[in-house]
């Protein structure tokens, strides 16, 4: 049987006293890798011990059979427990036997159709809801279903008591994010995540694997079958033991492929929108983002996938798609002078990992993270490292940085706050003829002193001004007749 750690039993206690307070519906919050399964089977067994009958749902096959290996750990007697994937229970209601207690799994998808469904057919029954992110893309809460939540504790609490893994962000785009598109309330377009692939740097993101990641156990996200394809065979063109896998690959083949990567065979696993939500190999300590996303929840889920505990590891979480810096806009509700509540929209990031979240069964109508946006920082221009902005020496590559860096929101490289190229050699620079040069130098000069259309044209991008300011610009000055 599992030793529950004491912020596992708070939140079995917790749950258990909400519904013995008359709550119907809990939904019970702890992040990624904190352990939720043992929570559940703790509950199932003390509810089968008593005779009473468990409904468990969760919507994939693979976190079905991971709860059942949990259950049969725990003691759980599976007799009198039903477990399946949410379209299964859906399927056959009037064929099960009625439940004294609903368990979901990853219950931020409880707003779905087939999980209402079960829900109102058993709508006498006590429900339980665990999720990591109670948040939904369209701002929709869960005080309808749930009444009552029990939360856990924050990801920063989990990192001190190690029972999550520390970690290191390194940051550097390496498309054009200009290309993605979305509507309002959904996630980027398949076909400008698909265009966004094709403006990648390959060789960039081959080079970054192996100044922070060689070695390591490591798994990617793409956004399409046909970028993850071409994503794993760039690493096998480099030597290195990559596979791809997605949801349409076959099942005994995507077995094996699981099999082989958990037990180290395989070093890469390439895969599209299937490994993110209850998926446990706590070696793997290295994620790697190519898939752009505006859902908090996808993003939290990828990010600390490779934060599974284990001693003296540090994990590896590689953003070459800026999902740390996606904006969510939220409705904010505040008293004007005159006393009357208005409202006002507000852009808040998703942050990183360890930031404090706000969570709440109820609609957005506040950030999800908390107001303190904590200290300030900025992208180390060798290595590419989020550290923080007074540091006068990475903490990662040991390099000397400068302290007043103006973050390029679009590249994710700093500028330098330079007056002269020579000060700039001074800080044992990259190839003078690399791009970060290149782009170091165009934006810290005074345009004045350009005699080329060509850096007109240079600092107009670096600037994310319009080509025409530098037509205008370049024939005033008779570079152009």
């Amino acid at each position: 049987m599992y030793q529950l750690f004491d912020y596992q039993q708070k939140l079995v206690d917790g749950a258990r006293k909400a519904l013995a307070e008359g709550h119907q519906g809990v939904l019970i919050v702890s992040p990624p890798g904190s352990g939720k399964s043992v929570v559940i089977a703790e509950i199932a067994r003390l509810t089968t011990e008593k005779g009473g009958e468990v409904l468990f749902f969760v919507h994939r096959k693979e976190l079905v059979n991971q709860i059942k290996d949990s259950f049969i750990k725990q003691g759980v007697n599976l007799n009198n427990c039903t477990i399946d994937t949410v379209i299964k229970i859906a399927n056959r209601l009037n064929r099960i036997p009625k439940p004294s207690l609903i368990i979901v799994d990853e219950a931020h998808h409880t707003r779905a159709r087939s999980y209402i469904k079960i829900i109102n057919h058993f709508s006498d029954v006590p429900l339980l809801g665990f999720t990591a992110t109670p948040w939904r893309m369209n701002g929709k809460g869960f005080n309808d279903i749930y009444s009552s939540m029990v939360e856990g504790p924050q990801v920063e609490w989990l990192i001190e008591h190690k029972h999550l893994a520390d970690y290191t962000y390194v940051s550097r785009i390496l498309g054009n994010k200009k290309i993605l598109k979305s509507n309002s309330i959904s996630d980027y377009t398949g076909r400008s995540m698909d265009q966004f692939i094709k403006s990648i740097n390959f060789g960039n993101m081959i080079d970054t694997y192996k100044q922070f990641a060689e070695n390591r156990k490591t798994i990617v996200y793409a956004p399409s079958v046909k970028s993850a394809n071409t994503i794993a065979s760039k690493f096998k063109d480099n030597g290195f033991n990559a596979v791809e896998v997605n949801a349409k690959t076959n099942k005994l083949e995507r077995a094996k492929i699981m099999k082989d990567f958990k037990a180290g065979k395989i070093k890469i696993l390439v895969n599209v929108d299937l490994i993110s939500e209850g998926f446990d190999v706590p070696d793997c300590s290295c994620v790697i983002m190519l898939r752009p996303t505006k859902s908090l929840v996808l993003y939290l889920q990828q990010a600390m996938r490779c934060m599974r505990y284990r001693p003296n590891k540090k994990a590896i979480i590689i953003d070459h798609v800026g999902n740390f810096e996606t904006k969510e806009r939220v409705k904010v509700k505040y008293f004007g002078q005159d006393n009357e509540i208005k409202t006002k929209v507000e852009k808040y990031s998703f942050g990183f990992p360890r930031d404090k979240r706000n969570w709440t069964i109820n609609g957005r109508s506040k950030p999800t993270r908390s107001g303190d946006k904590g200290p300030p920082i900025k992208t180390c221009i060798f290595c590419f490292a989020i550290i923080p902005a007074n540091s006068r020496v990475c903490p990662i590559c040991g390099k000397k940085v400068p302290i007043k860096v103006k973050e390029k929101e679009r590249s994710a490289i700093s500028v330098l706050n330079l007056e002269d190229e020579t000060k700039m050699k001074v800080l044992d620079s990259p190839d003078k003829h690399s791009d970060l040069f290149r782009t170091t130098y165009i934006v810290t000069q005074d345009p004045s002193t350009f005699n080329t259309y060509k850096q007109f044209l240079d600092y107009a991008k670096a600037k994310h001004y319009k080509p025409g300011w530098a037509y205008y610009h370049a024939k005033a000055k008779g570079l152009i007749r």
